[in-house]
């Protein structure tokens, strides 16, 4: 039996709500006339600490527009704790990029405006993943010439169309299977094993500022993945290849010794580059139960967690190459992995009322102590 998640939101997932975002912009700005925004934004209550206030690096999350335009609470929680935002699902190809003529931006301009209302830094996720690849790309009838201009226009197309309001990007997500070698994908297939490399060149022509990631999840338990995440960095440093920094997931388990996590860390930041945590969720439910109840030992487990993952990251990636650590999403209602493991889970530092748990209060220890 595994002992974390072996994925990032699966493609599935990617297809929440994609109607009615015209509206939904609508509402960020203060347009509408509902009662849940209105042309004076609702500001949060003060708090004593916040975690972007206690941070000396970025803290964020990944958000999802349709909440943060239509829950209060949520959005409260996302103006008032983080200082980066990372775009959850609206930036994969499958919602952004739904048709070969078409674009839709609708879902990522929500976010992107929001970060830029409330001075947050933007994170885009992610330009080529083997999965959210939508029907038309799958499908796809062409030469090797006319994959490589698809796959060009769409990484160009996207930087081009936020090339000076992300400050960052992962170009690349989970490309390497758990042998460490590069998974099967419709880009392996269509483009050879340097997609990768490529991927990275075509991002810096769009944008000659964007800083660029290769995402990838696994580094805290799985040694070959780790290893080859760490010899594409050095490959790519000796070839001359545009790369800025690094993504470790870490969608881990309260079980994941914290020596592995600090072997992760500490491999991935001597490469030199920008290091982010970049999908932090620690699961407390290891046996996937359906029906788990969240008990006080898995309570203070996952609180000492939070805080040894933040603390590792504290301390063992020098300041300058710090880009930061962000939650998937905000509260344990917005979570992925309850639906990927169709089981009971509380992962991440909020409730599914937005109330802090201690697990936040785990990452205060780690951000402070």
């Amino acid at each position: 039996m595994k002992n974390v998640i072996m994925n990032s939101p699966p493609a599935g997932g990617n297809k929440w709500i994609n109607q009615g975002f015209a509206a939904l912009i609508s509402l960020l700005v203060g347009c509408s006339s509902t009662p849940v925004a209105t042309t004076t934004p609702v500001m949060p209550q003060p708090v004593a600490v916040t975690l972007r206030a206690a941070a000396q690096f970025p803290f964020g999350a990944a958000l999802n527009p349709n909440l943060l335009t239509s829950n209060n609470a949520y959005r409260q929680v996302a103006q008032q704790e983080y200082s980066s935002i990372t775009a959850e699902n609206y930036l994969k190809m499958e919602n952004v990029h739904p048709a070969q003529d078409r674009y839709d931006w609708t879902g990522s301009d929500v976010l992107v405006a929001f970060a830029e209302q409330n001075k947050q830094r933007m994170h885009g996720h992610t330009l080529v993943w083997h999965q959210a690849v939508p029907a038309w790309v799958t499908n796809f009838k062409g030469d090797s010439l006319a994959w490589e201009a698809l796959f060009k226009t769409h990484i160009q197309t996207v930087i081009a169309h936020y090339k000076d309001r992300l400050a960052s990007f992962d170009v690349v997500n989970e490309a390497f299977g758990d042998d460490g070698t590069l998974r099967p994908s419709v880009w392996l297939t269509h483009l050879g094993p340097d997609y990768v490399a490529r991927a990275f060149q075509y991002a810096r022509e769009a944008s000659p500022g964007v800083k660029l990631f290769y995402n990838e999840y696994g580094h805290e338990y799985s040694p070959k993945r780790l290893a080859a995440t760490v010899a594409l960095a050095a490959d790519f440093k000796k070839r001359g290849i545009p790369i800025d920094g690094l993504g470790l997931q870490m969608h881990t388990n309260i079980g994941q010794s914290d020596a592995a996590i600090q072997n992760a860390i500490q491999q991935v930041a001597a490469t030199g580059l920008l290091v982010h945590i970049s999908e932090l969720d620690v699961r407390v439910n290891q046996a996937k139960q359906a029906n788990y109840v969240l008990t006080d030992a898995d309570k203070l487990a996952q609180r000492q967690k939070f805080a040894a993952i933040v603390r590792a990251y504290k301390t063992l990636v020098p300041k300058a190459q710090q880009h930061g650590i962000t939650t998937w999403n905000i509260g344990d209602g917005d979570s992925w992995i309850p639906n990927f493991c169709s089981c009971q889970d509380f992962p991440l530092p909020f409730d599914k009322q937005y109330a802090r748990k201690p697990a936040y209060d785990g990452i205060l220890d780690g951000l402070t102590k």
